[in-house]
C-alpha cells in the first residue's frame, strides 16, 4: 500500500493460475491477473492482483467503526454463500490495531488491521478475513447491535397470527375461526390481492388447487394427480360456503396463519452501487378442516420485495429491526408487509403482484407421500400455474450416472452454493423436477464421482465429494425440508395446535447432525442466527456514492458475504 494506491491481491481456490478473473463494480471494470503484470509478484503462484486507486482514510475510517461496534461481539461463521455454521469470531483492540480472530474447526485465524493512518506500514502486505466484515467502507451501523429473530424474521406470536383484525384464527380445536375473515393478513384476502381483479377471488383459489385433480405435464415429467387434495380443501370449502359447486366464502377458509417471515438473506445480487432487490417477505398458512383441527399441509406465499436501491435496502432491514420494541407493533409490522402485499406492490409484474411463487407441503390422509409443490403467475398475468420446484433433480435421476456427470461437471457451484439446477442437462429434458416427494437421500454412485481432492476444502474430515453432495442434496427442496436438515418435512410444521406458537424445525433453531452420507462429518445449523447476522449486515451496509475510489471498492466486494442463492 502507498499513499493513494494499492495493490489488491487475492486467492481465487477454483481459477487455473496464470489467468484473470475481472469484477465489475458498478461502471468500472477491474482485472486481477495472476500474469505477474499490474501489482501482481509473481506469475502462475494462485495469487490474483491488481494496482489501483486506494483511499486509506477510508478504509482505516472502516476499520474504526467496524471495530466500536463489534468490540468483544461473538459472531458465528457461516459458509459463504451457504448455510452451515463453521465457527465463531470476536474483535478486540490493541493500541492502533483491530484484531479479528476467527476460531474456525481447522485452526484459528487472526487478522491485524490498521485503526489510523499512522498505524499503517506502507508496502507491508494487510491480509483481510473474508468470512465476518465488509472492509474497505466506511458505513453507518444499525441501531441496534442485536437481532431478535421472532420479532424481525419469524414472526409467530400469537398476538400477531391471532390479530382479530388482520386474521381469521383458531382459538380452540373442533370450533370454527374467529377474527376478521378478510383481514389483510389471510389467506382469502393476500389471494384477492394477488388476484387483483382477473377473476373472482374463489375461482382464483379454485383454479390453483384444480391442478390437483389431474396429471399435470411440467418439464416433460408427468406429476400425478391428487384428487383428494381438491375434495379435502375445496369441496369441503364449498359444502360449508352452501353446497357442492358454491362460490368458496372467506368466513370458511380452512387457512390459519402461522408466521410473517422477512427472508432479507435472499435479496438479489448486487454492488454497493445498488441492484438487485432486497429478498422476500413470505406468509405460512396451515391447512385445518374448517373447525380448526390441524391436517397434513401448509402453504407460503413468497413475495419479492419491490425495493431495490442500497440505501433503500438498508431503510428497509433496519425498519424490521425497529420492530423489536415497538408499542404499536401490529400496526407497524402491517405497513412493513403492505409493501410486498397489496395489489399493485409491483406495477410491471403480472397482475401488478409482487408474488414470485406459492409454495405448497402437503401430506393429507390418502397421500401416498409427502409431496411439494409451486406455483407461479404466468408472464402475461392471469391465474397462478403449477410449475418446476427450483433446486430439486427429478428423483429418477437420483443416484444415476447422470446425477454424477452433473456433480463432477459442477462441482466447484456445488461447494460454493452457487448452482442452478437446469431445466436440462446432458440430454435428459425432464431434469428440473416438477414436484418434490419426500423423504429423499441425495447421491450418486461412487464409481462414477470424478471430484478433484484439491484444493481440499476447510471442513476438516470432508473431501471435496462429500461438500458437492451435501451442496446439491441441502438445496434440494426434499433434502431441505428432511434428512438433510433432521426436518420433519415443515420448518413451521402444520400440525401446530390452536393457541400454541407455530413449532419451529431445528434447521432454524439449532441443531447438529451427522452428514446423511457420510456419517464421520457433523454439520451444523441455526439459521435464524445466521439470518439475525445477516439483517445486521443489511441494516449496516456501506452505500457510497459513485466517486468512491475503485481499490476501497473492491476490498468490500471480495469482503463480502456472498447472496444466498438458495429457495428455502
Amino acid at each position: 500500500m502507498n499513499k493513494g494506491e494499492a495493490v489488491v491481491a487475492t486467492r481465487f481456490p477454483h481459477q487455473k493460475p496464470g489467468t484473470e478473473v475481472a469484477i465489475v463494480l458498478g461502471d468500472e471494470r477491474i482485472v486481477l491477473n495472476d500474469r505477474g503484470e499490474n501489482g501482481d509478484e509473481k506469475p502462475k503462484d494462485g495469487i490474483f492482483s491488481t494496482a489501483t486507486k486506494f483511499d486509506s482514510e477510508q478504509f482505516v475510517e472502516a476499520n474504526r467503526i467496524f471495530a466500536e461496534v463489534n468490540l468483544e461481539r461473538k459472531r458465528t461463521l457461516f459458509t459463504p454463500g451457504g448455510r452451515e455454521s463453521i465457527g465463531v469470531q470476536t474483535v478486540s483492540v490493541k493500541g492502533e490495531h483491530m484484531i479479528i480472530e476467527q476460531h474456525l474447526a481447522e485452526k484459528p485465524r487472526q487478522f491485524v488491521l490498521p485503526l489510523s493512518l499512522d498505524a499503517i506500514e506502507f508496502r507491508r502486505p494487510i491480509e483481510l478475513p473474508v468470512l465476518g466484515p465488509e472492509l474497505g467502507l466506511p458505513f453507518k451501523p444499525a441501531r441496534a447491535t442485536s437481532v431478535d429473530a421472532s420479532e424481525s424474521l419469524m414472526i409467530t406470536r400469537l398476538d400477531v397470527v391471532n390479530d382479530p383484525d388482520r386474521t381469521w384464527f383458531c382459538e380452540s380445536t373442533n370450533q370454527p375461526p374467529n377474527g376478521n375473515p378478510m383481514g389483510e393478513w389471510t389467506f382469502w384476502q393476500l389471494m384477492a390481492q394477488i388476484n387483483n381483479g382477473q377473476t373472482s377471488t374463489s375461482d382464483f383459489i379454485k383454479k390453483m388447487f384444480d391442478h390437483w385433480n389431474s396429471n399435470q405435464l411440467i418439464n416433460n415429467h408427468i406429476v400425478n394427480a391428487r384428487p383428494h387434495v381438491y375434495q379435502d380443501i375445496i369441496e369441503q370449502w364449498e359444502i360449508r360456503s352452501g353446497g357442492s359447486g358454491a362460490a368458496l366464502q372467506p368466513e370458511h377458509s380452512p387457512f390459519k396463519l402461522l408466521g410473517i417471515v422477512l427472508r432479507a438473506d435472499l435479496r438479489g445480487p448486487s454492488s454497493v452501487y445498488g441492484g438487485g432487490d432486497a429478498g422476500e417477505g413470505r406468509f405460512v398458512f396451515s391447512l385445518h378442516d374448517g373447525n380448526c383441527n390441524s391436517m397434513g399441509k401448509t402453504l407460503i406465499l413468497e413475495y419479492r420485495v419491490p425495493i431495490n436501491s442500497c440505501q433503500a435496502t438498508k431503510e428497509w432491514a433496519q425498519a424490521w429491526i425497529d420492530l423489536d420494541g415497538s408499542s404499536n407493533y401490529n400496526s407497524d409490522l402491517a405497513s412493513l408487509t403492505e409493501v410486498f402485499a397489496s395489489a399493485g406492490a409491483a406495477p410491471s409484474s403480472p397482475n401488478g403482484s409482487a408474488i414470485s411463487q406459492v409454495r405448497t407441503n402437503e401430506f393429507l390422509p390418502l397421500s401416498p407421500l409427502w409431496e411439494m409443490r409451486e406455483f407461479r403467475l404466468p408472464d402475461g398475468g392471469g391465474l397462478l400455474q403449477q410449475t418446476t420446484v427450483k433446486q430439486e433433480p427429478l428423483m429418477a435421476h437420483n443416484n444415476t450416472t447422470v446425477l454424477a456427470d452433473y456433480v463432477n461437471l459442477n462441482w466447484i457451484e456445488l461447494i460454493n452454493h452457487t448452482h442452478t439446477i437446469p431445466d436440462n442437462f446432458a440430454g435428459h429434458n425432464d431434469f428440473l423436477a416438477g414436484s418434490a416427494p419426500t423423504p429423499q437421500l441425495w447421491n450418486a454412485p461412487a464409481s462414477a464421482l470424478n471430484v478433484p481432492a484439491n484444493p481440499p476444502p476447510s471442513n476438516p474430515g470432508a473431501s471435496n465429494e462429500d461438500e458437492a453432495l451435501q451442496g446439491l442434496a441441502v438445496n434440494t427442496c426434499s433434502g431441505c425440508h428432511q434428512i438433510e436438515t433432521g426436518t420433519n418435512f415443515a420448518h413451521l410444521h402444520y400440525n401446530t395446535q390452536p393457541g400454541q406458537e407455530a413449532i419451529l424445525s431445528g434447521f432454524l433453531t439449532g441443531i447438529t447432525l451427522p452428514d446423511p452420507r457420510n456419517g464421520a462429518i457433523m454439520r451444523e445449523f441455526n439459521d435464524l442466527e445466521r439470518r439475525e447476522e445477516d439483517l445486521l449486515d443489511a441494516a449496516s451496509q456501506a452505500c457510497p456514492s459513485i466517486g468512491v475510489l475503485p481499490g476501497n471498492v473492491l476490498v468490500h466486494e471480495l469482503t463480502r458475504a456472498p447472496a444466498l442463492n438458495a429457495v428455502h
